[in-house]
């Protein structure tokens, strides 16, 4: 699954949602595999952090979606990565930017990718950008360092080649712990999401 995923339509702007890839792997949503490729609007999906994943980053405790996908599987968890697949990089000038423009939640958030000595944080109350190349699709780690539920809002930019200077946005909602009605269902997925119900 990938989230956030963006797709573009030249007059339009861009599309923010989330992209399940399908097949043998495929998200699980309300307990069931979708092995059909399907995309989600970002406000009907909930994202599921298990409170037993976790790990440690800078000494610091975090509930972890793993950019391994052995480790997120391992751990029941999503296997989670940024989706630009949809933009053709021949309609782009150089790279997009991602930037994170708004959090909310009990805790904090952090986005970074394993590396020898150290790994690199792209996302944290710090840092909040970073530059992918489109037609891309990139898997991070994902930190929170309190249980609850986060609202995280991505803004996407660009320099389209027919449209010039293009922005747009979209929010991606997290829960930790799992709730217990569906714990019995995602365990053992390897993305594990939850439509949200009304």
């Amino acid at each position: 699954m990938d989230a956030p995923a963006f797709g573009y339509v030249s007059g339009s702007g861009f599309e923010s949602h989330l992209h399940n890839h399908g097949g043998a792997d495929g998200a699980i949503i309300n307990g069931v595999r979708v092995e059909i490729e399907s995309e989600y609007e970002p406000g009907d999906v909930t994202i599921v952090v298990s409170e037993f994943s976790t790990t440690t980053l800078n000494s610091q405790n975090h509930y972890w979606l793993p950019q391994d996908e052995n480790d997120a599987a391992n751990n029941g968890v999503p296997f989670l990565g940024i989706g630009l697949e949809e933009l053709d990089p021949l309609d782009w000038v150089g790279s997009m930017t991602i930037n994170l423009t708004g959090i909310t939640g009990p805790g904090s958030f952090v986005l970074w990718q394993d590396g020898f000595p150290n790994p690199t944080v792209f996302m944290d109350s710090v840092n909040d950008s970073l530059t992918l190349a489109p037609g891309s699709h990139t898997h991070f780690n994902w930190g929170f360092t309190e249980k609850g539920i986060y609202e995280l809002t991505f803004e996407i930019s660009g320099t389209h080649l027919v449209d010039g200077l293009v922005s747009g946005s979209g929010t991606y909602t997290f829960q930790i712990p799992e709730p217990s009605s569906a714990l019995l269902a995602v365990i053992g997925g390897l993305a594990l999401l939850r439509r949200r119900r009304c």
